[in-house]
């Protein structure tokens, strides 16, 4: 018998590293290799100088943090009594999955590569610095390095004479599907029996779903108000809220499933079994209908990726649609996986219907391989810490593609749909932002569009101390045009009319010369002098990632005429992002 052992532990903040991980441990199975895969807080950390073989999968979390599963594990890693020697047995590999729109970016992959090597640890292969921007996604960087990965430990532990790696057909599943005879009671797959209302974990109700645009701006954005029940939070924290199917795409999931006789109905009960090297969430190991499966657990929104064409492929008989499915499943098809999935903005619903032949060919076990799992959305909280209610301030995603297809976005079309009453669970886990110490020290904020949210929070705060307004409060704020995407107009102008904001916007479409909240920032330089200089202040961003942040930057450098000094601002925690792309 074959016993070789590989360690995959991961730090994953959505799930991608579980994911990658996840997608590692299966091909590993094609190398006699037997190992668990866990989140590296679930991991007995006393057991690492004994291994011989170890991959690490992280992703990049904030302003460069670690995720919250691998916190522990990283807080271990850094006792400074450790000997330098203590990882000298284990072989390690990193794969770190990250954005390089990022400032920090893949900034815990190359931490936990460098402290690995400080503790004796000998890399396999240089680390794996994936990045999400490629044209290709992380799989541009992933590929490659995967397959060398396996060549080199492969030279590390030999396999035995006469034992061969398993073809690349090989099934393997992480969980055992099992349907049985009973009636599920469930309506909530993450339902309070699993998970215990806490201060930050808890059920909320719609207060208010407030359109915060006017209804001829193209885009619907929302204020949605949930009561606070008992649930805590401090500024600058971020509530997760995990969304559900459409009705529409439920439907069409199991109308494709009728269409092709896979003997799936809406009303089977099944139960997953555990796998010893990776056991199955706990709150799947109950009877559930396959309906509520389909509702709150797989994702039937989603792109598909690589996983999705390599299950596909398993018991197609039609040669053609085999071969096109192989072939996105391999390293040398990325581009043609990108052509048919990116470009087009594909669902995995509407791959199903692609693929007809494989589609007939599906099991139950091999549809929780296709799906990807829906990930709680993370947003800014937008109310104080004191408030009676929790607020977010939502964009709903709305397009076409280039085929002409409408595509919605998964969460933000739930959120929309919400009605007062109805019931969300939230999760509230600790923003990037962290305030000055001192309440005279002056706050800076640059917040376009929905990036505004985190600063209500903010402001809201404030105005439980009265006194702690004077001269401290500066916000660029940018939309498209005054009249009909100034998200809380009456709030901030009110605010400023009492003396307590220095409030400039640019709207970037009233006139016919573009502005933008980078391009008001020079403009108030003596101002932003004073405060930055002078006093101390703070200075924040919060928006989308791509261009703005940068800008911001640059423009800030230019007015305070000191490059330099803003760098210094990064590193001692006076100038702060939080963006998203």
């Amino acid at each position: 018998m074959c016993q070789r052992n590989l360690t995959i532990l991961y730090g994953s903040e959505t799930g991608t590293a579980q994911e990658v991980s996840e997608n590692i441990w299966r091909e590993s199975k094609r190398y006699h290799f037997r190992g668990f895969v866990k989140p590296l807080n679930d991991y007995d950390v006393s057991n690492l100088i004994d291994e011989k073989l170890v991959l690490f999968v992280c992703s990049t979390t904030g302003s460069g943090e670690e995720p919250e599963n691998m916190k522990t594990f990283w807080k271990f890693l850094l006792r400074k009594n450790l000997p330098s020697e203590s990882l000298s047995k284990v072989n390690f590999g990193i794969i770190g999955l990250g954005d390089s729109s990022y400032q920090k970016f893949n900034f815990v992959a190359k931490k936990l590569y460098k402290r690995l090597l400080q503790l004796g640890g000998t890399a396999i292969l240089p680390i794996a610095l994936c990045d999400d921007q490629h044209d290709l996604g992380i799989g541009a960087t992933l590929s490659p390095w995967i397959i060398n990965f396996w060549n080199k430990i492969n030279e590390i532990e030999p396999l035995p004479l006469g034992i061969n790696p398993l073809p690349s057909s090989i099934k393997t599943t992480k969980w055992s599907v099992k349907r049985v005879q009973s009636n599920s009671s469930h309506v909530d797959i993450f339902g309070p029996e699993f998970f215990e209302e806490t201060s930050s974990n808890g059920y909320v109700h719609v207060l208010e779903n407030r359109r915060t645009t006017t209804e001829d701006h193209f885009q619907d954005v929302r204020l949605i108000s949930f009561d606070r029940c008992n649930l805590k939070w401090n500024v600058g924290d971020v509530a997760y809220i995990r969304p559900r199917n459409s009705r529409q795409n439920i439907e069409q999931l199991f109308k494709i499933f009728n269409e092709h006789n896979l003997g799936i109905d809406v009303k089977d009960v099944i139960i997953l079994e555990d796998n010893d090297e990776m056991p199955a969430p706990v709150f799947l190991k109950k009877p559930l209908s396959m309906e509520l499966i389909a509702s709150q657990f797989w994702d039937l929104s989603s792109r598909p990726k690589l996983r999705a064409f390599e299950v596909l492929s398993y018991n197609c008989e039609n040669e053609l649609e085999k071969a096109k499915l192989q072939e996105f499943a391999s390293f040398e098809g990325q581009e043609e996986l990108l052509n048919y999935v990116n470009r087009s903005k594909r669902t995995i619903l509407e791959v199903l219907q692609d693929f007809p032949h494989a589609t007939s060919k599906l099991t139950i076990d091999l549809l929780f391989e296709l799906f990807q799992p829906i990930k709680p959305r993370a947003f800014s909280i937008a109310s104080s810490s004191h408030s009676n209610c929790l607020d977010i301030l939502v964009a709903i995603v709305e397009y076409y593609t280039r085929l002409k297809v409408q595509r919605k976005g998964l969460c933000s079309n739930w959120l929309k749909g919400l009605k007062i009453g109805d019931q969300v669970r939230i999760s509230i886990k600790k923003g990037t932002f962290q305030l000055p110490k001192e309440i005279t020290t002056p706050i800076i904020m640059v917040g376009p569009g929905t990036g505004l949210a985190v600063f209500r929070a903010i402001l809201q705060d404030a105005q439980f101390n009265e006194n702690h307004f004077k001269d401290k409060f500066v916000l660029f704020f940018g939309c498209r045009y005054a009249k009909k995407d100034f998200h809380c107009k009456d709030e901030l102008i009110k605010m400023q009319n009492e003396g307590k904001l220095n409030l400039f916007c640019a709207f970037s479409r009233d006139s016919d010369h573009k502005v933008y909240v980078q391009d008001l920032i020079p403009r108030e330089k003596s101002l932003l002098k004073n405060l930055i200089l002078q006093r101390g202040g703070y200075f924040y961003v919060s928006g989308n990632s791509k261009n703005m942040p940068k800008d911001v930057r640059e423009s800030l450098e230019k007015a305070l005429e000191d490059k330099d000094y803003v760098t210094s601002m990064v590193k001692s925690g006076r100038y702060q992002e939080e963006t998203w792309s």
